[in-house]
């Protein structure tokens, strides 16, 4: 990543990267898949989801494996990633939205009746730099775990200067909106592992932590220089992030070392601060 974020390849070098890292990260997701189906490792987001697991989560992430749909399968809670299907799905956010849709009852408004729709319980998942699973087949964006005979057409959005002008492109246009629509309603934000360098993914983000004061917990093993100039700004917003053995967490005010836990791991966060 930091090697991409100094140069810009050509079209032809950016496929051959495509490739590759696609073919490698698909593989370490299939044996983490299967140990972790095969009950031999957890995955900690499996704690958050599960926390949440009454509401409707909605989850923003530039990573490009499935770790989240697997854990999601794990807890049988509905994953809405925008696709349709069983073995090779469409991607259709319209469709995919109804999939998540009930009729919770109908009224009678001015002689006519309407049907009240609610959605259940589920995770809204907006991979915005793409997925190993996502594969352009004929200007058709489909996903196929399996199927690898595609992998030369895999939709990834590598780091460096390509990936602002890959972002108005399809699929990526749309999900970004969408993600945005999501950041611009939500009322708080945990922001796992992100070190705030995704200048066209955060604008608004920024905006509701900065401007709108909305509470957000950024947890990290280690700040960001840019995270750390945003926890500067923002009066609500905590930073949780190791220090040798122990914990530091701060604002823009404060600033606590708590010894001998490792708070930063989500997994200890979920357990000692939410109790999950």
């Amino acid at each position: 990543e930091t090697a991409l974020n100094r140069t810009s390849p050509d079209e032809n070098l950016s496929k051959e990267i495509i490739k590759t890292v696609g073919d490698y990260i698909s593989e370490k997701d299939r044996e983490v898949r299967d140990r972790y189906f095969n009950q031999q490792i957890t995955i900690p987001v499996e704690r958050l989801i599960n926390y949440f697991r009454s509401e409707i989560l909605t989850i923003i992430t530039p990573n490009y494996d499935c770790l989240v749909e697997y854990c999601c399968d794990e807890l049988k809670i509905h994953c809405n990633t925008g696709f349709v299907g069983y073995f090779r799905k469409a991607l259709d956010f319209e469709k995919a939205e109804r999939e998540v849709e009930y009729v919770d009852r109908s009224v009678v408004v001015k002689g006519k009746r309407r049907q009240i729709a609610k959605y259940i319980s589920h995770i809204k998942l907006y991979k915005v730099h793409g997925s190993i699973d996502w594969y352009d087949l004929n200007n058709n964006t489909v996903s196929d775990m399996e199927n690898r005979k595609y992998e030369d057409k895999r939709l990834i959005i590598l780091p460096g200067d390509r990936k602002y002008s890959e972002t108005i492109h399809e699929p990526y246009r749309e999900l970004i909106q969408k993600a945005d629509n999501s950041l611009r309603s939500g009322r708080s934000f945990l922001m796992i592992g992100y070190g705030f360098n995704d200048e066209h993914l955060q604008e608004i983000l920024v905006k509701k932590l900065v401007e709108d004061e909305k509470p957000g917990i950024i947890i990290t093993k280690e700040l960001s220089e840019k995270a750390k100039e945003l926890l500067s700004k923002c009066p609500n917003l905590w930073g949780i992030s190791r220090k040798n053995s122990s914990t530091v967490i701060c604002n823009r005010k404060n600033e606590y070392e708590i010894p001998d836990i490792e708070l930063w791991r989500i997994d200890e966060f979920i357990r000692v601060i939410l109790g999950g």
